[in-house]
């Protein structure tokens, strides 16, 4: 015992033939020093197991703390060359820097490895995959990892949680800063780098690590809701109906059944008797459902809501996590005051103090005429505004129709002005009365329309990119609080006399477009909608691409 004990405190190897296998019931002491936790387990099994417990951890913490710093280099090229030997792919460049910037040798005491290791454990909890983080490696004691010395699982511990710290804070999928944007001799993970160097001077990881995520509801809702859906999915998942299941209220079909077990997996069905009719409670399920998955709610089992009562439990999980990470990359640090549009859901909500003030339905730009994704900041509201119309639709749909309808400029109040198509202003315009103006490289707007029965459609990707509101009197109103000139009153009245009024707004407000096709609501029902635009097959694909250069030897640099 006396010769294991110098050899724990002085760093060294311990071969593993002299260590025991019985198990243990002590998982947060996994992987911090693999061979050191066979010792443990091999102690804890015994009558003196407290006392030999006690002796241990007082030397886990002195030689993690202490004499490996004292002999090994952590940061130069040896102990990276053996975890690659090992298979293991390390961002050279960033453990570099990090030891560069903190200029000493191994820097992981026993609780912070602990800590670290609980939280990259948990990655899952952030839709990401524990094993990029090296989790395997660091959280039991494997065959590769029982050799490696004190500064190969120093830059394991490292390379891990930098990699875990821009996953989380930053996604997986967000680009890196172009070179030419950062100090020649910058890395891109260098605010990681920055961060945990403090944190592990302060000894205080546990607080870098909570603090890496987006703090904002619309992060953490989801992230509870994959928590549920993930039990879900491990247990089974549920089972599909039969695509062409056609059940109608109060009627009775042995698929009732099917269908109450079904809603009930959601929680759409809270009171379930189990009988085989169509009654009002599986009516009712049937109409949250279809709400929470943007369809006409009617509470009928059509094609559509069973082609999504059939998506399955593993793919709402991926789906949720696709959302979670485009929050990690775009959502952290959304202004309290803006009026947001999600695309998928088509609807514009505007925030005051970071919580929703105003809602309304929106219809926005038809496959093939994708409504962007950006951000940027409402300056002007435009009274009877004129409409310049693109080129795209000159070319591709006056022009064709001017062909068989000579007179459709006259009658639509159209004119040329030069090359440039308008539309006047008027109830008749393409815009409406209400025009909101941000400046965008896309020439893209939001504003009112003429066409109102849009706006109960479920499926509202309609338009040819820009963004049409429900209510945009109620919007340029709630805009303009901050000008006494500009009442509801005097923007109705401006409407009727049929002028061009150009208003700046008094407080400039963001806007931001965003694509979420899942998300929860403040009253914590899971909202799913359909990939309209292909975004989330394109996200996948990219995260795919991450994850295998993270997996492989080309994510050494």
């Amino acid at each position: 015992m006396n010769q294991i004990m110098r050899r724990l405190r002085c760093g060294g190897p311990i071969h593993p033939m002299g260590v025991g296998r019985a198990e243990s019931k002590l998982p947060i002491l996994r992987g911090i020093m693999p061979v050191r936790s066979t010792l443990i387990r091999r102690l804890a099994v015994g009558t003196r197991r407290s006392a030999a417990l006690a002796v241990l951890l007082g030397a886990l913490a002195f030689s993690g703390a202490g004499t490996a710093r004292a002999q090994d280099n952590c940061g130069d090229s040896e102990g990276v060359s053996e975890l690659q030997g090992a298979g293991f792919p390390v961002d050279l460049g960033a453990v570099r820097a990090f030891y560069e910037l903190v200029d000493q040798p191994c820097v992981w005491d026993a609780a912070s490895a602990i800590t670290l290791i609980a939280a990259i454990e948990s990655a899952s909890d952030h839709g990401l995959d524990p094993a990029l983080f090296h989790a395997d490696e660091l959280g039991r004691s494997t065959a590769s990892s029982l050799f490696l010395t004190p500064a190969a699982r120093d830059v394991l511990l490292t390379d891990g949680a930098l990699k875990y710290a821009a996953a989380v804070a930053h996604g997986l999928s967000a680009p890196e800063t172009p070179r030419d944007e950062r100090a020649a001799d910058a890395h891109p993970l260098g605010a990681e780098i920055n961060s945990l160097a403090a944190a592990l001077s302060r000894g205080d990881v546990a607080a870098w690590l909570d603090s890496l995520a987006p703090k904002v509801p619309g992060y953490e809702r989801l992230k509870a809701a994959l928590s549920s859906y993930r039990a879900i999915a491990e247990a089974g998942g549920w089972e599909s109906l039969p695509p062409d299941l056609r059940l109608r209220p109060k009627k009775k079909s042995p698929f009732v059944i099917d269908l109450r077990r079904r809603l009930a997996m959601e929680g759409d069905l809270t009171r379930d008797d189990g009988g085989p009719v169509y009654d009002e409670s599986v009516r009712a399920a049937v109409l949250r459902f279809q709400e929470r998955n943007g369809l006409r709610a009617d509470g009928k089992l059509d094609v559509k809501t069973i082609e999504r009562l059939n998506v399955s439990a593993a793919e709402r999980v991926a789906q949720i996590s696709l959302n979670m990470e485009r929050w990690r990359v775009d959502g952290r640090d959304l202004p309290p005051a803006r009026v947001e549009v999600n695309v998928p859901d088509a609807t514009a909500v505007l925030f005051r103090d970071g919580g929703p003030v105003l809602k309304m339905n929106a219809v926005v730009g038809a496959p093939g005429h994708d409504t962007p994704v950006l951000r940027s900041t409402i300056n002007m509201v435009v009274v009877n505004p004129p409409w310049n119309i693109p080129r795209s639709i000159i070319q591709n749909e006056i022009k064709p129709i001017l062909k068989r309808n000579p007179n459709y400029l006259t009658e639509n109040r159209m004119y040329w002005s030069g090359d440039q198509l308008i539309q006047e202003p008027g109830p008749h315009n393409a815009l409406g009365r209400i025009k909101f103006e941000f400046p965008n490289r896309f020439s893209v707007y939001l504003h009112d329309t003429p066409s109102r029965r849009l706006f109960t459609d479920p499926e509202r990707a309609q338009s040819h990119g820009c963004v049409r509101l429900e209510r945009p009197l109620d919007l340029a109103e709630a805009l303009l609080q901050g000008d006494p000139e500009w009442s509801r009153e005097a923007i109705e009245q401006a409407i009727r006399e049929g002028e061009t009024v150009r208003i700046a707004l008094p407080e400039p407000t963001a806007v931001v477009i965003s694509y979420r096709t899942a998300f929860v609501e403040e009253d914590g029902l899971v909202q799913f909608r359909p990939d309209i635009y292909g975004l989330d097959t394109q996200l996948t694909l990219a995260l795919s691409l991450k994850v295998a250069a993270l997996r492989s030897q080309a994510a050494v640099q």
